[in-house]
């Protein structure tokens, strides 16, 4: 059996780097912080039990070849796409501050300052993954990575879907994670940059609430809410930040793509210049 079909223990190898401790499990991969020629790294294989799967096997060669592709200070590069024993795996930058999940989880709410500095970090990132004709499809907090400085990075772009519409999946299927879903998304309809807009806007409500817009709901009612119920009111859901700062928000989760903002970085303005209008 392959070292790779199996969790992989500190002290092992994979190509030329050496696995110091499992950090993270995600629906396609386990990922790994090793030890590489030029230091840490976060080192991706693809699960068990999707080895034999062509289609998994598809789309993690995928996620290596666009995440090589895309160049930005805010977006996770690539170090090394490789295979050992028929098991293919992906190297990455290793960032030390760790996930806005975990952020989230550890530390509650952070100062409005800050998430204005995240949204305008991610925005960034989105930015030239749209230029590149890619749109993500899944911002969430768990994709969202920092550094030492603690300057926010994107990363996981196994669900990015082409300009051509290329994505390993079947028609219909809406892939995601369902707390920061466009409603386009859920109804497996063409997503587009304002889809990755709305997910940003999921995760900005998250830093100024403490959960996501419909996070107090189940499943199958958070599916329902994304499509027909209005966001929640940030202000009245008790976040201290202006009035316009949840309108910018708000105007984020517009149930239509065409009533968003177009752009991530334009949505990083608005919220902006809603935080530096005095409230009335």
């Amino acid at each position: 059996m392959s070292e790779l079909v199996r969790q992989l223990s500190p002290g092992e190898s994979v190509g030329r780097y050496r696995i110091e401790a499992l950090i993270g499990e995600g629906g396609m991969g386990r990922v790994y912080r090793a030890l590489g020629p030029d230091g840490e790294v976060a080192l991706k294989a693809i699960k068990p039990a999707l080895v034999a799967d062509p289609e998994s096997r598809q789309r993690f060669a995928r996620e290596a070849r666009v995440a090589a592709e895309l160049v930005h200070p805010n977006l996770v590069g690539v170090v090394e796409a490789g295979e050992q024993d028929g098991v293919p795996y992906l190297a990455q930058r290793f960032l030390a501050g760790g996930s806005l999940a975990e952020r989230l989880r550890r530390d509650g709410v952070p100062a409005l300052e800050s998430v204005l500095a995240l949204c305008s970090e991610v925005a960034a990132g989105l930015d030239a993954v749209h230029c590149a004709g890619l749109i993500h499809r899944d911002v969430k907090p768990g994709n969202i990575l920092f550094d030492e400085a603690g300057v926010a990075h994107l990363t996981d772009f196994g669900l990015t879907k082409d300009p051509a519409g290329t994505v390993l999946t079947r028609p219909g299927q809406a892939l995601g994670s369902i707390d920061y879903m466009a409603p386009e998304q859920i109804k497996g309809e063409p997503v587009s940059g304002a889809t990755d807009v709305y997910g940003l806007g999921c995760v900005v409500f998250e830093c100024l609430v403490g959960r996501p817009p419909f996070g107090d709901r189940q499943p199958l009612r958070v599916m329902w809410a994304h499509l027909e119920d209005p966001p929640p009111d940030p202000v009245e859901l008790g976040a201290e930040i202006p009035r316009a700062v949840a309108d910018a928000v708000i105007g984020a989760l517009a149930k239509s793509p065409a009533e968003r903002p177009q752009r991530a970085p334009e949505l990083a303005r608005r919220v902006a210049a809603a935080a530096a209008t005095p409230d009335r």
